[in-house]
């Protein structure tokens, strides 16, 4: 099945909009992930940049849509944000060069778990038409939530993003189809944009406690 695809402003902002998004505060959303995590230095651990860079996407996204009664879901370590209705839910992905492109298909850049996997059966399920050799997921967990990915991609001279409903994914953890894909368009990366001035302070000593 082809995906519908949304290129052209007006249908954009529309179909977010029927969905209860606005495609500039979703794109501030993206802004903010993407920012803490080209701030990361060469000091940090290899692998801390794309794990801050997701988990800032996950606070700002969830910090937008809260107060529009949206709701946090973490069920498996599964990072999800969930609609007023129950019937939406979105989880952010770091996507491969074909994120944001209409004329390609993109990918998430790293494999996915069985939580993944899940919600795309779900999605599947949703479907009218049945798909070959699709997995029969449990009827506890068949239901009319359907799972978008924010999906992410950055380059040297910019990124781009699109929310998107995954439909299929391969044995080896990665989607390869999809149901439907909003292009919410690119962001450069100026100056403007990647550089941020440290404090002229004093060095304060903080007390870190865990919290409980």
């Amino acid at each position: 099945m082809n995906a519908k695809i949304y290129t052209e402003e007006t249908y954009i902002d529309e179909r977010l909009k029927s969905l209860g998004l606005d495609r500039a505060r979703l794109l501030d959303v993206v802004s903010i992930g993407q920012l803490a995590s080209l701030n990361c230095s060469p000091n940090h651990p290899p692998m801390i940049a794309g794990l801050w860079g997701w988990g800032e996407t996950v606070r700002a996204l969830r910090e937008y849509l809260l107060p529009e009664g949206w709701e946090v879901s973490d069920q498996h370590n599964y990072a999800l944000t969930t609609s007023p209705h129950g019937r939406m839910a979105i989880a952010v992905c770091a996507g491969d060069e074909g994120t944001g492109n209409p004329d390609a298909s993109p990918s998430n850049k790293a494999p996915k778990g069985p939580s993944t996997v899940l919600a795309v059966t779900v999605n599947q399920a949703q479907m009218s038409l049945p798909f070959e050799d699709a997995p029969v997921p449990p009827p506890s967990v068949v239901n009319d939530c359907t799972t978008w990915i924010l999906l992410v991609h950055r380059n040297q001279d910019e990124f781009r993003a699109e929310l998107s409903i995954p439909l299929s994914i391969k044995d080896d953890g990665r989607i390869d189809g999809w149901r439907e894909r909003i292009m919410l368009g690119s962001v450069p990366l100026d100056d403007e944009l990647l550089e941020i001035d440290s404090p002229s302070t004093p060095d304060i000593s903080i007390d870190v406690k865990r919290r409980a």
